[in-house]
């Protein structure tokens, strides 16, 4: 069960799987899959996504490649690939009411496999998402999956955040500065000061236990020209952790 504490109220969510593999080591459907995308299809209204047949059979899709690929090449950890709906796809979603407007300018920094930006951009297609994946065997499954998907408009760029940062064409282009849980919170503040336009938002989507990153990001804030730090606690029990959804306003 999932339970966002904000400013906004709070949210509940179940999950089941639905996937599973042949004995061969293949890719089958469950007998309950389609009911549980429409279980994502009604988790996802309550963070005001609604998603039609469209967009689920593209979820379906991007679950299905991610599991091919990662019996082969280690995309996410183990210990995810059989929740990969509840882990990956519906936390990823936790940040879209967040992101303003719709047609926002998103940069997910360290998307790895495409968490959280391509299911935020499968829900908002509108979304214009670039993709920065320092990983040479990520960054070719986000282009396989991106075509597969006829995302085409979404830009992957294989690179460091520290050679990127070097050159101008990218400096202050984006509203929002997106990454879960791949750099420290003082380290990603520096990032977006980079990335994001003035007035635009950073999301950090983060562990429970991110106090002492968060008394560092305080002290550094003015440094990085970010005017307020707000945090959002998610509870999310099928996960078994508690998350947070960390916000800093570009000045």
């Amino acid at each position: 069960m999932l339970k966002i504490i904000s400013s906004n109220g709070a949210q509940n969510f179940r999950y089941e799987p639905f996937l599973i593999f042949a004995a061969s080591g293949n890719f089958c459907y469950a007998p309950n899959m389609d009911g549980d995308l429409h279980r994502l299809q009604k988790e996802a209204r309550a963070f005001g996504i609604r998603l039609d047949k469209d967009h689920l059979d593209r979820f379906r899709q991007y679950e299905r490649e991610l599991r091919l690929w990662n019996a082969k090449t280690n995309l996410i950890s183990e210990s995810t690939q059989d929740e990969i709906l509840s882990r990956h796809f519906l936390d990823s979603l936790t940040a879209m009411p967040f992101i303003q407007p719709y047609n926002a300018r998103v940069i997910d920094i360290g998307c790895g496999a495409g968490f959280p930006g391509i299911p935020l951009a499968l829900a908002s297609p509108s979304l214009q998402l670039t993709l920065l994946e320092a990983s040479r065997k990520k960054v070719s499954f986000l282009k396989h999956i991106l075509r597969l998907l006829d995302r085409t408009d979404i830009t992957v760029l294989h690179d460091r955040v520290e050679a990127i940062i070097n050159h101008p064409n990218l400096r202050a282009q984006f509203d929002v500065v997106i990454s879960r849980a791949a750099f420290k919170l003082p380290d990603l503040m520096a990032m977006s000061t980079y990335f994001l336009a003035p007035g635009g938002l950073l999301i950090a989507m983060k562990g429970a236990n991110v106090a002492e990153e968060l008394k560092l990001a305080e002290k550094q804030k003015t440094e990085f020209k970010i005017n307020e730090i707000n945090q959002h606690d998610i509870n999310n029990l099928f996960l078994g952790a508690p998350r947070k959804i960390i916000l800093g306003r570009r000045a």
